[in-house]
């Protein structure tokens, strides 16, 4: 545990005056050491999108972001609303930079840290027009209220097990063809 006087009111679920975060108290029964180690874990092996933040009763620099609340915008706007916008636009780098026409579904959970503005990682839903499957995307966004947004990276949720294509199913088709024309020449 952290040696710095004052810091384990903030992180021991066991003191009275402290506020526990959102929490199942079925699976939030570990030390804070414990929590430390496992939200770790999970952020080292999802880079920070998928946290099961019900295990947790520490306040750690990862959190949950809630699509109803107003936590990062004014009213009538939601968070949701900030998150949806954010994922349009890195959809559409995405698209106009790998030729892909992905569209946009909806956002389906966010996390965030603080990082000199407010790192959020997002995932969202996205209707492949090659199979007009949905697939998951993922959006790491640093965003400064009024000043800047930074889009760090867009691109398919890793190891989904579903083939990402992104195209309409004639260009694909047109681009075998083309491929196999120049092969045989």
């Amino acid at each position: 545990m952290c040696e710095v006087k004052g810091w384990t009111k903030w992180v021991e679920p066991e003191d009275p005056d402290y506020q526990t975060p959102v929490h199942d108290p079925d699976k939030a029964k570990f030390s804070p050491e414990e929590e430390f180690d496992r939200i770790t874990k999970q952020v080292n092996e999802s880079d920070g999108f998928d946290i099961d933040f019900s295990y947790f009763r520490c306040v750690f620099n990862y959190h949950r972001a809630y699509l109803d609340s107003d936590e990062f915008v004014d009213d009538p706007e939601t968070t949701g609303d900030l998150l949806k916008s954010l994922s349009l636009k890195s959809l559409d780098d995405f698209n106009h930079a790998n030729e892909t026409k992905y569209e946009f579904l909806k956002v389906v959970k966010a996390n965030f840290h603080v990082s000199a503005g407010i790192m959020f990682l997002i995932t969202f839903e996205v209707k492949d027009p090659y199979d007009k499957m949905i697939k998951l995307f993922q959006a790491r966004v640093r965003h400064v209220i009024n000043n800047f947004t930074e889009y760090v990276f867009c691109r398919p949720k890793p190891d989904q097990r579903v083939e990402c294509v992104g195209t309409v199913k004639e260009d694909v088709e047109k681009d075998v063809k083309k491929q196999r024309l120049e092969y045989t020449r």
